[in-house]
């Protein structure tokens, strides 16, 4: 392994024996070769940490650190960023997969472009049985299963503005998983640490329940680097169970979920106020959805809205259906240029 890897492909783990020996392997198989896989692995207790030290002697550009301690995500993703050695990073969760040019074609689009910081791609989806004592199925990769769905709906390959970027991870244009991006290495030093933890009013804590902390990290990250490729074409496997921590929260609080994301782009979007003249559009777009997801998470949960305005509630029901991919099956890169260049 080269002293100074070009990549770092990060893997943080937690009682993942059933998926991480796939994961690792849809990294080692990666075209491009000059990279690290770095495993930072947190208090497991299945037979996790004996698969990865077994790995790690096939294969020199692994590396496994260990802690009894669980810190919660967002500091075990920070740790393995502050030992990434690569120009390029990425986290890759242990229970997903990059397919073989993933590295290769966005590493590709970072190099002709040198102000970028970031480059994305869509993803392939699909589930695994929730059964612990079922093996998950070994996924083809090359070429991939043609029966997968699509995390997001297809979109054109484009060069685009960072806050249509932002806008497009608000309208389900684009993943909001970081595992879809590289990133340049030192540029995300600069900005992860301002989404470990997100002031709130209504008592989330995002440190341990971390749904919300990327869309305010990507979102910065593309507002700092001007403009960025999204490559409209799968290079990643978002696999889970039906009774994940996100489904299962899903499940059980839908609201809570929402306006955990919706607090999390007002919240980023506000601290990127200066970074673009169109952001006051932005920012009031996600105010309006704090208004519309805090009423129905109020009443279910037995609490006076703090954020309740019907108007601003109603404005951004507008915009969903007018403009967000749930409903709006066309939207993609022209219509978010084209919102933020109308407004």
């Amino acid at each position: 392994m080269s002293a100074s890897p070009q990549v770092s492909l990060l893997i943080p783990t937690h009682n993942n024996a059933r998926t991480v020996a796939e994961t690792i392997a849809s990294c080692i198989g990666q075209t491009f070769r000059d990279l690290e896989i770095l495993i930072s692995d947190e208090a497991s207790t299945d037979g996790t940490r004996e698969i990865l030290h077994k790995l790690a002697a096939t294969d020199p550009r692994l590396r496994v650190m260990t802690s009894d301690e669980n810190s919660g995500p967002l500091r075990a993703w920070r740790k393995l960023l502050y030992e990434a050695r690569g120009e390029y990073c990425t986290w890759v969760w242990s229970d997903d997969l990059l397919l073989p040019r993933y590295v290769e074609v966005l590493r590709g689009a970072l190099v002709q472009n040198p102000t970028h910081w970031l480059a994305g791609c869509n993803a392939y989806r699909y589930y695994y049985s929730a059964d612990p004592n079922l093996p998950v199925p070994p996924a083809t990769l090359d070429p991939p299963d043609p029966s997968w769905g699509l995390l997001n709906e297809r979109y054109a390959t484009a060069t685009i503005k960072g806050d249509a970027y932002a806008l497009g991870i608000f309208a389900k244009v684009y993943p909001v998983t970081q595992m879809c991006n590289l990133f340049r290495t030192a540029a995300v030093k600069q900005v992860f640490d301002n989404y470990i933890q997100l002031e709130n009013p209504f008592g989330f804590d995002y440190a341990r329940m971390a749904y919300g902390n990327d869309v305010a990290f990507l979102s910065e990250m593309g507002l700092r680097s001007g403009e960025l490729v999204q490559v409209g074409d799968p290079l990643v496997v978002a696999r889970s169970t039906p009774n994940s921590l996100t489904e299962r929260l899903i499940k059980k609080d839908r609201w809570q979920y929402w306006l955990q994301y919706t607090w999390a782009f007002y919240y980023g979007w506000s601290k990127c106020r200066a970074l673009s003249p169109r952001m006051n559009t932005l920012i009031n777009l996600a105010l309006d959805r704090v208004h519309f997801c805090n009423i129905p998470y109020g009443v279910k949960n037995g609490r006076w809205p703090r954020y309740r305005n019907p108007f601003r509630a109603a404005r951004a029901l507008g915009f969903i259906l007018r403009h967000d991919r749930h409903f709006k099956k066309d939207a993609g890169p022209d219509t978010m240029e084209a919102y933020l260049a109308r407004h």
